[in-house]
């Protein structure tokens, strides 16, 4: 190695480990303190939510309590008993018309009920198991639910219903005054009572709990009968009980919690008030009315409760945000199907995401603490979790935000350093570069004064007085031009020398040429292993034969990977298959189509659009802001077919690309739009077309590549006539035979030639 090499090297591997050791040491130090802050914050965050949280309940409690004592709720509460117990008798209701209102009362179940209830059901409820069977419950449910004409959702606003009993003049009393601060303070429902019976005598949302009963009727073991059960014999005027959420059948299963305390008149129990907690007011506190970065969880912080099933208590950031994502997140997590459906029924995550984490675990064992774990989206993230107190709810708190966000400035940083290390780097292999050609350079002119000895030349002046180790290397040069048969022996090992370096050269050359072949197979795997990929996502077999019993397939791409793709989906009662054309062949054409089928898939089972031409305007828009914001008019033609198996229907939209029929020995051309499916002259709407096509009729759907296709005798396309004619002629022939004449003549007039671009050719038998 070289002197020059050597000081170089020397300044430089100095440099660099000095510049490493101080890199490294800052950026741990900047984590770490970075990391102290982080926990910081979310302890805050988290300790801000736990007050507010217990807070607000401890509202609840007091507002609960405080309604309980109020002369005006004790006195509603006897009126209603009274009202509820002597309405049959009031009304004259007869067996006869009770019989009648019982059927009115199985019609509005049948109907109304149980539809909205069994969509969030695993296992569907009938109606024997969620109707009520006691005559004042079929009368008051009948006056106030049925014969309401406010729909569901809104059956509060009735206000009396049209008879003189006791219960109307009551409701007509005592109704506006318990709505209206229903109505101040947020919550989903209010209740009343009967401790003695478990009537449900009051309610102000009129669902089909109201004038139920809790102790042997259809909600005897919800958790609103057990809030009931909890305080209805108790002998303290301010018991309370909260029970945690959990499907309840009047709500459409959705999870619900109830808060309830006994109603004393003087020292005797008179019945039971309940509330039914709302959620918005919880995801309120918990989201920061979903404006998590103002209280420092930046784009993704989120604080939530879990409870002891390790199933969260208010809304999850990721759905509130990104509900498309967090499905996905779901479904690659391998959550049950059946959770992940009730999530999208009821928009909501509440007693139904698991969140089973380090942290939840911890705290649900008591301890409060400040982790980096991963979260229930299997995300790092850093964590800081404590138990809450309330009620005697064992429910825990977490303020957590994703790892790469709480660390993206010291990540910055990283950056940072890493580039002025790089810069620091050249300034200091620059540097000593310098520094060692001028130690250097009055060796290369002694070597240089050297060579000329070494080819003879004895007369040249080689230059002493120099007082350093280089001066007595001269001088021992100038020895050397005595000795002429020392310097031959010296010039042969340099030239032996040098016969080594060619060698040691010839060697790297053959390496590299074995790098390179590597290299290209690399690439040809990489390719086939696109083809494989391409192969996956475009239509089975097995699910074409499916969903099209009598069809055939021809597909030959021009390169291992294709432009060309076909494409099929089911979705509800509707058949969609797409043959369609990629801008380009081979890699470009097959990254083209991938894009293509993820929007189409996009458009038909995400915006679950139906109709074709509309399908086409979604991703013709995808396409346009995706790709071509730079002018490129990249895209595809192609055919949409969309088959109503209910109705048989057929309907199609076609850019460039024309659907053929044969029907009864003649073929028929149907129209397309001239635009693709992209940027072009054009960018209308496309059109969606009917295809009235019978039984026995064979339809064709196919790209250009096959009718553009150099071959014959003389060496000229062979045309979409020719193409057509080819189709007709065979179409009353089995499909497979049909493919294998199709492939039979592509490959008989291309010849030798090269194939010239990728072919897709479908053929449908009605």
């Amino acid at each position: 190695m070289k002197i020059g090499v050597k000081i170089t090297g020397t300044f430089f591997a100095i440099a660099f480990l000095s510049m490493l050791v101080i890199g490294i040491i800052s950026y741990h130090r900047a984590k770490s303190s970075l990391e102290k802050q982080s926990f910081e914050k979310l302890t805050a965050v988290r300790e801000m939510k736990a007050n507010q949280i217990q807070d607000y309940f401890q509202i609840i409690k007091d507002q609960l309590i405080t309604s309980a004592e109020n002369p005006m709720m004790i006195e509603a509460m006897k009126e209603f008993k009274n009202g509820y117990n002597s309405i049959r008798t009031e009304l004259k209701i007869d067996d006869e018309k009770l019989n009648a209102l019982k059927e009115k009362s199985n019609t509005y179940f049948n109907t109304e009920v149980l539809p909205r209830l069994n969509k969030n059901m695993e296992v569907k409820t009938v109606l024997e198991e969620e109707v009520s069977r006691n005559p004042e419950a079929i009368v008051l449910q009948n006056l106030y639910i049925y014969d309401n004409p406010n729909n569901i959702g809104v059956k509060h606003k009735f206000l009396r219903s049209n008879d003189e009993s006791s219960y109307t003049k009551a409701h007509y009393k005592f109704h506006p005054v318990i709505k209206d601060f229903l109505e101040k303070f947020g919550y989903y429902d209010i209740f009343l009572i009967d401790n003695k019976t478990g009537n449900i005598v009051y309610t102000v949302y009129k669902e089909v709990d109201f004038a139920s009963c809790l102790s042997d009727g259809p909600y005897k073991n919800t958790n609103l009968a057990a809030a009931y059960n909890a305080v209805k014999d108790v002998k303290e005027k301010n018991e309370i009980r909260l029970v945690d959420y959990k499907p309840y059948h009047p709500s459409y299963n959705a999870p619900s919690s109830f808060i309830a305390c006994p109603i004393f008149d003087g020292d005797s129990e008179i019945g039971v008030l309940a509330f039914q907690l709302p959620i918005d007011k919880i995801n309120d506190i918990m989201t920061n009315k979903q404006q998590w970065a103002k209280v420092g969880l930046g784009t993704t912080g989120e604080t939530y409760i879990v409870a002891e099933d390790y199933t969260i208590r208010n809304q999850s950031r990721f759905l509130i945000e990104d509900s498309t994502n967090y499905f996905k997140m779901l479904t690659d997590l391998k959550v049950e199907p059946k959770i992940i459906t009730e999530i999208k029924n009821f928009q909501s995550t509440i007693g139904l995401q698991e969140v089973k984490t380090e942290g939840t675990e911890e705290a649900l064992k008591g301890n409060s603490d400040s982790r980096i774990f991963k979260d229930y989206r299997g995300v790092p993230v850093l964590s800081a979790f404590k138990p809450l107190d309330i009620l005697h709810m064992h429910w825990v708190i977490l303020s957590e935000i994703d790892e790469a966000e709480a660390f993206e400035e010291v990540f910055a940083l990283r950056r940072n350093i890493i580039f002025a290390f790089a810069c620091l780097l050249v300034l200091v292999f620059a540097a000593s570069y310098f520094v060692s050609r001028e130690i250097t350079r009055p060796l290369k002119e002694l070597t240089v004064d050297a060579q000329e000895l070494g080819n003879g030349n004895l007369d040249v002046e080689i230059i002493t007085g120099r007082k350093d180790e280089i001066g007595v290397l001269a001088d021992s040069f100038k020895k050397m031009q005595g000795s002429i048969g020392k310097l031959i022996g010296d010039l042969r090992h340099m030239n032996h020398t040098l016969e080594e370096k060619v060698e040691e050269r010839t060697r790297e050359v053959v390496n590299q040429k074995n790098v390179i072949e590597e290299k290209q197979k690399e690439i040809v795997d990489s390719i086939m292993y696109a083809k494989r990929i391409q192969t996956t996502i475009i239509a089975s077999e097995s699910f074409l034969n499916e969903n099209l019993p009598e069809h055939f397939v021809y597909f030959k791409p021009k390169d291992i990977v294709s432009g060309d793709f076909y494409w099929a989906t089911l979705r509800d009662n509707r058949f969609y298959l797409a043959v369609c054309d990629s801008t380009g062949h081979g890699v470009p054409g097959a990254f083209m189509s991938l894009l293509n089928i993820s929007f189409l898939n996009e458009a038909i089972n995400q915006k679950q659009i139906e109709t074709p031409n509309e399908i086409f305007n979604h991703v013709r828009k995808r396409l346009i802001k995706n790709i071509s914001k730079e002018g490129h008019k990249d895209g595809m033609d192609g055919i949409l077919l969309c088959i109503d198996t209910k109705k048989k229907k057929y309907s199609y939209s076609a850019a460039h690309n024309k659907p053929i029929v044969v029907s009864k020995g003649a073929i028929v051309e149907y129209a397309a739009d001239k635009m693709p499916i992209g940027i072009g002259i054009r960018e209308d709407e496309f059109s969606n077309r009917d295809l009235p096509l019978k039984k026995g009729d064979v339809l064709y759907l196919y790209t250009d590549g096959y009718a553009d296709q150099f071959g014959g005798p003389k060496g000229k396309k062979f045309k979409y006539k020719n193409l057509n004619e080819l189709l007709l002629q065979n179409s009353h022939l089995p499909m497979a035979e049909q493919k294998e004449i199709v492939s039979k003549t592509f490959d008989d007039w291309k010849g030798s030639l090269e194939q010239i671009d990728d072919v897709c050719i479908i053929g449908i038998r009605i």
